[in-house]
């Protein structure tokens, strides 16, 4: 017979791919704020009345995380944080381009490429359907390309003859 685990066991082995998660959608700047999401998502799922009472806790505090940040920014009305100004002048790495794509976009790319999360995972945990998932993939890898490509060309001054950075896998 299985012993019933106690639900810090459970949300604890959880925290650094949450950790990994909120810092890809806040930017890394922000990590203050990422790691205060996650604590308030940690919270709510160790509180009895909050908790999910069936489904996987994985996707369940995935889900929640998404819809805090998503609150956040409307309470704040943040569109692009301050510190993306600052980074236009000089090449961007992955990080910095990931953080300038949509943010439907970095959500998709986040769960399914970063957190190995199915295309139904990613869809149930952002409230769409995984044709939504896969056509805000294909749509921030465009994007993700475009801006990587766009500051390796203004470097070099020629275009590189290079294959996309992240591709489908079938």
């Amino acid at each position: 017979m299985r012993e019933n685990r106690h639900p810090e066991e459970t949300v604890e082995g959880h925290i650094p791919a949450l950790r990994r998660y909120a810092r890809g959608l806040v930017g890394p700047d922000q990590a203050a704020i990422a790691d205060q999401m996650v604590a308030e998502v940690i919270a709510r799922a160790l509180r009895e009345d909050q908790r999910p009472q069936s489904g996987s806790p994985r996707l369940w505090l995935f889900a929640a995380l998404t819809s805090h940040n998503r609150r956040r920014l409307r309470a704040t009305r943040v569109q692009a944080p301050v510190w993306r100004t600052c980074l236009e002048d000089r090449p961007l790495g992955l990080r910095e381009a990931l953080v300038q794509t949509s943010l439907d976009g970095r959500e998709a790319l986040l769960l399914v490429v970063v957190e190995g999360f199915s295309y139904a995972q990613a869809a149930e945990i952002l409230g769409v359907n995984r044709v939504g998932v896969a056509t805000r993939l294909a749509r921030a890898r465009r994007e993700l390309n475009a801006k990587l490509d766009l500051n390796r060309a203004g470097a070099s001054q020629q275009p590189p003859h290079r294959p996309p950075y992240l591709r489908l896998v079938k």
